[in-house]
């Protein structure tokens, strides 16, 4: 069984050493299981993540670059391998499949995907699942001004999809069910907007103070600082909206907890518990204010470093922390290994089923990559490859970033003209490069607007059937209380 929730930083645990994350249902899946300290997403954006992680392949060699790209139907996923080898595989909940094929390789799906249509290539369509909070979601001041304790469709939405899961696991413990199966479960929480449930947003207010907001950096790499003035956050952004939004991505980590608590409560109640493998990860990461950016789209730790916890029946490797850099491209290979299947066809990414043993190794780098294109029609293009502790950001046509990451963990030094570092920088500068065209992604990106527009006016005229049905009957309550102060 694997849970896969969106946007949550790799260190909001108490697994992971956070001090006041009351996150209890994961710390006990590290506890029985191994926790990997550095396992990284593929592309620091949900679609692209999510695309990259079911077929093991890098962003570019799927072509899938925004949360509005299709996967193509040609392109297997390891659910497409679970289910030749006759095993019953479920989608639950949230994988992020755009366009008319919502299986991808599964046979069946419980809950279909959080917006209001798959194709989101005509907008998000998110007016009925978040109401007057459909302008928190992406990038921009709303997302941070709107928060607080409250209601969003998104928490109905995670409670529905866990409910779904939770019961599917004991109808099944029931009925006694002979064939293995392989449960994806897909939650949208801690994702913004940053509302958080009325009791989390209260026991968080009390732990979390104004002193404890990352400090500005002025220092931003040019393309992220473009980013960010796109967004309309490069104004100071009040500091009371930082707090409430702290508080609320730490509330919703609380409420994810109980989500992916109930799921694992099920599973044992179904008697399941004793020959399943549980594996929880998360697309992305937040940066949570870090660096002056919040959301994800950059290469630093905030928004690509994910928690990947990873849970065998008997308690193989309990309580184990891998240090080795591993890619969410790597987890379909390695789940296939396990029970003993085919290895994915055109994988780049690699088993890790050595590192679950004590003394086992691997090959320790690591790539994530984005590309976007701006409100001035400016396209970015970037990769980041990381390599024992070293990691290289290479952003094509406007900056080199270099930090070590065990001397410098907050990556506050930029090491890449470090007269002692020019080898590791030609080292890495070629990993980057490696298969790797940015001048042909610019191309294909200049080449977009037009597609877009034309798929568009196709799917507003012709208004194609949904694949699955909505989640909900009527729209779910959405409201956010902006008036809680930080304590002084």
């Amino acid at each position: 069984m694997l849970i896969v929730s969106d946007q949550h930083h790799g260190g909001v645990m108490g697994c992971a050493g956070d001090p006041i994350a009351r996150t209890p249902a994961l710390d006990g899946l590290a506890v029985r299981g191994v926790q990997f300290d550095h396992a990284y997403c593929a592309a620091p954006l949900c679609g692209p993540s999510r695309m990259a992680l079911m077929t093991a392949r890098h962003p570019h060699e799927i072509q899938c670059w925004s949360n509005d790209y299709a996967l193509s139907s040609e392109v297997p996923t390891f659910a497409h391998g679970f289910t030749a080898a006759d095993y019953e595989t479920v989608l639950c909940g949230r994988m992020h499949f755009v366009g008319a094929d919502q299986r991808h390789g599964f046979l069946t799906r419980l809950v279909g995907d959080v917006p209001e249509s798959a194709y989101l290539e005509a907008g998000w369509r998110l007016e009925r699942v978040l109401g007057s909070l459909v302008d928190t979601p992406g990038y921009g001041r709303a997302g941070l001004l709107k928060s607080g304790p409250g209601r969003t469709g998104y928490h109905a939405y995670d409670e529905l999809v866990a409910g779904t899961a939770a019961e599917w696991l004991q109808q099944r413990g029931k009925a006694g069910a002979a064939a293995p199966f392989l449960l994806v479960v897909g939650l949208v929480a801690p994702h913004c907007p940053f509302v958080a449930p009325p009791e989390d947003f209260a026991y968080y207010a009390d732990l979390i103070s104004v002193a404890d907001l990352p400090p500005e950096d002025p220092h931003l790499p040019p393309p992220v600082a473009a980013m960010q003035r796109a967004a309309g956050i490069a104004e100071p952004v009040p500091v009371a909206a930082q707090w409430r939004a702290r508080v609320a991505y730490y509330g919703l980590c609380s409420f994810l907890d109980r989500q992916v608590g109930r799921v694992l409560r099920a599973l044992e109640e179904g008697g399941l518990g004793e020959d399943t493998l549980v594996v929880y990860t998360s697309d992305h990461g937040e940066m949570l204010g870090e660096h002056g950016w919040w959301w994800k789209s950059t290469f630093h730790e905030g928004a690509v470093r994910v928690p990947l916890l990873w849970t065998e029946p008997g308690g193989a490797a309990a309580g184990r922390r891998v240090k080795a850099n591993v890619s969410l491209l790597d987890l379909g290979p390695t789940l296939l290994e396990k029970a003993g299947l085919p290895a994915l066809p055109g994988a780049s990414g690699r088993s890790c089923t050595g590192l679950l043993r004590e003394g086992g190794r691997s090959v320790d780098v690591v790539w994530a990559e984005h590309a976007q294109t701006g409100a001035e029609g400016q396209v970015y293009v970037g990769r980041m490859v990381k390599s024992g502790p070293w990691k290289y950001v290479y952003w094509h046509g406007e900056s080199e970033e270099l930090f070590n990451l065990e001397e410098d963990p907050a990556e506050t030094r930029n090491r890449v003209k470090d007269p002692a570092c020019p080898e590791i920088c030609v080292r890495l500068r070629r990993l980057v490069l490696q298969d790797w065209d940015p001048e042909q992604i610019v191309r294909r990106l200049r080449q977009e607007p037009a597609a877009r527009a034309l798929l568009k006016t196709w799917i507003d005229r012709a208004q194609p059937a949904e694949p699955d049905p909505l989640w909900f009957a009527e729209p779910p309550e959405n409201w956010v209380d902006t008036s809680p102060e930080p304590r002084s």
